[in-house]
């Protein structure tokens, strides 16, 4: 029997280039529509740029929290690049910004991978010779998987909301009450395991797909 594995190194190797472009492209894209879908909800060009120096933040951290389980979700929180828009006619406070946390970052990263992933994979199960249709409820699957991490992992502050970057901040801009926004706070994390399920699930789906086709070519 050919083995998931098999599957995802030969396809992954046949069409590396598209799964560093897909993966890539999708963080990229990703952040960039962020920003800019966020400039045009408040209809401003970020005024200000900070690359925080996570390093010297780390120290103060370490040094200022007895205990290193303590320290070390907060070292993990520390945004490492952020920009936004500081109102003059508030004291320079910033009323909306974008910030970039590792995190998060990470999460983003692995979509993107897990998008490449299921796009090569459709790739080589076009490629079969007995090729079998690919089934449109995975494309739609892969759309609500990529909707709900790309929703949780926005990081975004508006005065509105609150000061902590959080995907809720994105909900309100979108029209929702701040109110309701915060009380949906807690959802992020089943929302994001959701995401990730659904990612594997399908890719688990194409695999099984594309070993049947190839079992069946052995067989016959």
């Amino acid at each position: 029997m050919t083995s998931y594995l098999e599957i995802t190194a030969y396809a992954i190797r046949k069409h590396w280039r598209i799964l560093l472009l897909v993966s890539i492209g999708f963080v990229f894209l990703y952040y960039s529509g962020l920003l800019l879908v966020t400039m045009a909800r408040f209809g401003e060009i970020p005024n200000y740029v900070v690359f925080h120096d996570v390093f010297g933040t780390y120290g103060l951290i370490l040094e200022g929290t007895p205990s290193l389980l303590d320290a070390i979700p907060i070292m993990i929180d520390e945004p490492w690049f952020e920009t936004g828009y500081k109102n003059p006619l508030y004291y320079g406070v910033a009323t909306w910004s974008f910030m970039l946390i590792p995190p998060k970052m990470l999460l983003v990263l692995l979509m993107g991978n897990l998008l490449g992933i299921f796009t090569v994979l459709t790739l080589y199960k076009q490629s079969q010779a007995c090729a079998v249709k690919n089934n449109k409820s995975l494309y739609a699957a892969a759309g609500t998987g990529t909707l709900f991490i790309s929703l949780t992992s926005a990081t975004l502050t508006w005065v509105v909301c609150c000061a902590t970057p959080s995907w809720v901040v994105a909900l309100a801009m979108l029209g929702m009450s701040a109110s309701l926004a915060l009380w949906l706070e807690p959802l992020g994390k089943l929302l994001t395991i959701g995401g990730l399920a659904i990612m594997i699930w399908i890719i688990v789906s194409q695999l099984r797909s594309i070993a049947m086709v190839a079992d069946k070519q052995i067989t016959s």
